[in-house]
């Protein structure tokens, strides 16, 4: 299954100790190549085997803003899921069972864009 990947970013939080969830962040989008096309397309069959939830932005939150800042061409992909990744961060440094996670952000035909995250 193709699905026409225009851009793609992966960062990764690593957990360094009991208080730390540090960001490690790509300086350039993936490459769109057979085993990039490949994840996308698992991703893409996991999630649409499961119970459909959405999340929704508060208007005004950081996400919400940098989200539109992206689409109207004020700040690239990469800077929106560098953004996006560190508040994922900045929100998951707030529980105590935060653990280390990758972070898959996509614009793809299929999704808009899509903000996938996993366990390490």
């Amino acid at each position: 299954m193709s699905l026409d990947i225009d851009q793609i970013a992966l960062h990764q939080l690593v957990k360094r100790d009991e208080q730390t969830l540090e960001l490690v962040l790509r300086d350039s989008l993936l490459d769109a190549t057979p085993a990039v096309d490949e994840m996308m397309a698992e991703l893409h069959r996991v999630y649409s085997a499961k119970n459909k939830a959405y999340g929704v932005f508060e208007e005004q939150s950081e996400l919400a803003q940098a989200l539109r800042g992206c689409r109207k061409g004020e700040e690239d992909f990469l800077g929106f899921s560098r953004a996006a990744t560190a508040l994922l961060r900045d929100e998951l440094a707030k529980y105590p069972f935060a653990e280390g996670a990758s972070c898959c952000s996509a614009n793809t035909a299929i999704w808009r864009l899509s903000i996938c995250w996993w366990r390490c």
